[in-house]
Parts: C-alpha cells; structure tokens; sequence
C-alpha cells in the first residue's frame, strides 16, 4: 500500500502519508507535483515516482499477474506503452493508478473493479485521499478515466466485465477453487486477518491455513460467540482504556469518509466497527506485520445482507434475471471499503480483499440461482463444512467493539 498525490495544485500529504509512512517521494514535471508515500512490505526496497521520458506513474495497492524485479509498479509503463489506454484491463489486483503522458497530453486515473483503493480526482489532478487536493470526487468504482491535459475533455472505460447473464454452474467447486486461489495470492506468512465468529473472516482463516501461512487472527469478544473464538483459539482483550485511546489515534490520523447508507448519514471515524479494526491493526503492526486480509465483499456479494432487511436490495433471493445490485458497487460496498481503507492506512497497514477477487466474484456470479439461494452464503457454508471448520449458521458477526466495553473481557490470542 501507498499514497499519493499527482496535481497542478497539491494540497495536504498528512494523512495521506499515513498510508506510506516509510517514505516519502517528489518530483516537478511539467508544472504537476508528483508525491508518493511508500508502505516498504516488499523486499527489496523500491521506491516510486516511475519516469520514462515523459511518461510518469504513481500506483497504490498490490498486483497479482504481472512479474517484477523490485516493484509491483515498474510494470505498469511498459504496459501502457504495450496497450495503450486500455492497459488497466490487464491488471489483476487491488489498485489505484494515476498515469500522465505528457507527449500524448493525457492523464489516465484508475482503480481496480470495486474501487478497493481509493482515489480522488479534480480539474487539477489526484490523489489517494480528497485531502490531498482539497475539492473533488471519488473515481466511480470500476472506472477508468483517460483526460486530455489541454482540453480538460474526459473519457471513460469499464475495468473489468462482468457476466451476469449466464448463470449456468450446478456446482460449487470452480467457485472453492477460486476462493482458496484468491486467498493464496494475497497471503504472507506476517499477515493478519480480525477473525469473529461469523462466515467470512472463519473462511479466510481457513484458506490460509490449508495454503500454510503463518498468518495471525486476532479476535475481540464484543457480540461475538465466545464458544466460536475459544475453538477458532483467538479472542482478544479490549478495554475502555484501549477503546478511548484508539478512537482518538484514528480522529486525528485517518482521514474521515461520509456516507448515506440507506437513509441513515454517518462518517467512518465515528463507528465501533472502525474502532475494533484500528486497534487490531496496532497490535499488528507493533508485532511488525502490516498486511491485513480482509472478509470486505463477502456481505455484499454473497448475501446482499439478508439477516439485516434494511441494508438489502435482493432480500435474500438472486433472480433468474441478475444485474448489479446497489450493494454490489455502492452503498455498504463503498462505505466499508472506506472504512477499510481509511482505518488500516491510518495505522500504515495494507488491507487485501479476496471476496472482491473478480475472478472468485464471477465464478459466483455464474453460480445457478438455486445454488445461490440454497442457504446463507451458501458456497461458503459449504466450503467451512467440508473442512470441519467452526461456525453457527445463519448468524452474521462483526467487529461492533464498543459493544464489548459491558461485556467480561476475554484473555489472551
């Protein structure tokens, strides 16, 4: 993970260097300021700004199908120069890119299908955080702009096609496939996941270790089922002490995100749920791990939020006749995602999203509706009864850590 900034008129790198806290770079050219925080979790150390001639590029995130020698974003020039304006389409991964070609007088600003890593755009440029330019607009999900540096005139182009039409599979196991296979590419042996007793973050738990990470969970007792965390054994505690400590880190260090879900108007660094991940996130990154694979998607593909009826557009049932639904790119997608990105940046800690694999999405995507709608989140129920892992159907959980502050709390991880 990284930040940065790419405008004519840059505005604060505070926050944004949170995200990059290792170090930081600058370039002029061509009257635009070039910055970039580097998060340093590779080996060995690379830094960015890329420059060839007059082409410059800023990256932010990770890329699974492209060989490198030192950095993940060395490859994206020679992409572009090898397909021009639709080179984005050949990625696979979690990103944001800005790139400028000042022989073509274009800039082309992107994201990754689901806008995992934020960006935001103005008249003068981008950045990772609306911070750094001080007026602007999140780059839509899923979305490539390609803007003419003289002109100011915009085009866009889809990132990644999916099919919703051909939902054709009577079977699970290409889906199994390419969820363990999404989970494989995204693991180390230092990261972390916050492991509740629910589906999702149960689910990651297990592919890591059937792919052998040394990965570590760490769990806090809140509304969980402690039954669960004692046989997942993970549970963490969690103080008002901790908790009034941590909201105040992320109050002055995260950038805050407002979002409407539903008629109900909130900012991510308000919410338990931002709370609980920061302070898992500190104790990672005190133990020096820094890469956080997150269970974001899951709700939103898998189950458009059936157990709670208000969040849901589909209310728990896929159609013959399947398009994107709201959750898919926007509302709870967009607002989690933020708050997933905006806390573990906060505390310098990637976060990686394995439900948000377009490949593993497409796969469910294909999944017959009867499959889809056999039961809640039914391929991962499947996947955590054929390898005995420990969970209670039809129970949704999370991280709601204020929760816990009436609770006991539980001892030891």
């Amino acid at each position: 993970m990284s930040g940065f900034i790419s405008s004519k008129k840059p505005k604060s790198n505070a926050k944004i260097k949170q995200r990059g806290p290792d170090k930081t770079f600058q370039i002029e050219m061509h009257g635009y300021t070039f910055i970039h925080n580097l998060l340093a979790i590779g080996d060995p150390f690379a830094p960015q700004v890329f420059v060839d001639g007059n082409i410059v590029c800023l990256h932010d995130g990770e890329i699974y199908n492209q060989p490198y020698e030192k950095s993940i974003g060395e490859v994206l020039i020679s992409l572009y120069k090898q397909y021009g304006e639709d080179f984005i389409r050949h990625l696979d991964g979690e990103f944001a890119i800005g790139l400028f070609d000042f022989d073509s007088n274009i800039a082309i600003y992107s994201t990754d299908a689901f806008r995992t890593k934020p960006i935001w755009i103005n008249e003068y440029g981008a950045a990772s955080y609306k911070s750094g330019i001080g007026e602007g607009q999140p780059i839509e999900p899923n979305t490539t702009i390609i803007r003419h540096l003289k002109t100011g005139k915009e085009k866009k182009q889809t990132v990644h096609d999916f099919d919703f039409a051909h939902q054709h599979k009577d079977y699970y196991d290409d889906w199994i496939t390419a969820f363990e296979y999404a989970v494989k590419k995204r693991g180390r042996d230092d990261c972390f996941i916050g492991l509740s007793s629910g589906y999702d973050s149960g689910a990651i738990d297990c592919a890591l270790t059937r792919a052998g990470f040394q990965h570590k969970p760490y769990s806090i007792r809140g509304v969980e089922d402690v039954d669960i965390l004692v046989q997942r054994n993970t549970i963490l505690p969690f103080t008002q002490k901790e908790y009034k400590a941590d909201l105040a880190y992320i109050k002055k260090y995260a950038e805050p995100f407002k979002h409407n879900i539903y008629g109900s108007q909130r900012c991510i660094t308000d919410e338990s749920a931002g709370v609980g991940l920061g302070y898992i996130c500190r104790l990672a990154t005190s133990e020096g791990r820094r890469i956080y694979v997150s269970g974001q998607g899951a709700d939103e593909i898998l189950s458009d939020y059936v157990l709670t009826p208000h969040q849901s557009n589909l209310k728990g049932t896929f159609s013959s006749e399947l398009q994107p639904w709201e959750d898919f790119y926007h509302n709870c997608q967009e607002a989690y995602l933020a708050k997933e990105e905006h806390i573990s940046g906060a505390y310098g800690v990637e976060a990686r999203y394995p439900f948000l694999d377009t490949q593993l999405v497409q796969e469910f995507l294909w999944l017959k509706p009867e499959l889809k709608n056999m039961c809640y989140k039914a391929p991962l129920h499947v996947y955590l009864s054929m390898h005995n892992y420990p969970f209670k159907r039809n129970i949704k959980r999370g991280f709601e850590a204020e929760r816990n502050l009436s609770r006991n709390t539980g001892v030891g991880v």
